[in-house]
């Protein structure tokens, strides 16, 4: 039976970090997020030849830019562990990014293990402190980061991103 149809909203959209194996995640919604803003844009390599006017484009490298902003709370666990990831040259979170909850069939985005810069914390006196995290992906044991797509009861599918 497909997905059915529905309209999705940032709110519904969700980050999970894993606390468990990477072959095994457990994956815990980052509830302190205010948003999460993925972009996927492909570097592109023109092929001109003479057969064509047409400028001609081949796909080369995807940058998967991500930046994430959450409320600073330092009694957040969660919190800590980006914090702490942060100011580690080697710590790697392993993510999963989706634009709606694990449970929803058909919901897409991203799972990787990424390094976490803390890249602004603006800590103005009427406002409330929210840090911004810049991620990045990274190779490990476990390899590239790879596209996600929610299956029936819950099961994601992991594909490879290829050229």
């Amino acid at each position: 039976m497909p997905a059915q149809t529905q309209i999705l909203t940032g709110i519904g959209a969700v980050l999970y970090k894993n606390s468990g194996s990477y072959g095994t995640p457990t994956w815990g919604a980052q509830n302190i997020i205010r948003s999460v803003s993925p972009a996927f844009p492909w570097d592109f390599a023109d092929a001109p030849s003479r057969a064509t006017p047409i400028k001609i484009y081949g796909k080369v490298a995807v940058d998967l830019a991500i930046q994430v902003m959450m409320r600073a709370d330092p009694a957040d666990a969660n919190y800590a562990a980006w914090v702490d990831a942060h100011w580690s040259r080697t710590a790697v979170l392993d993510l999963l990014i989706l634009n709606a909850k694990l449970a929803t069939e058909g919901a897409r985005g991203l799972r990787g293990e990424f390094l976490i810069s803390l890249s602004g914390e603006p800590q103005e006196i009427d406002g409330t402190i929210f840090s911004t995290f810049d991620i990045k992906p990274t190779i490990t044991t476990n390899g590239l980061p790879k596209s996600a797509v929610m299956g029936a009861s819950s099961t994601p599918t992991f594909t490879d991103i290829t050229v």
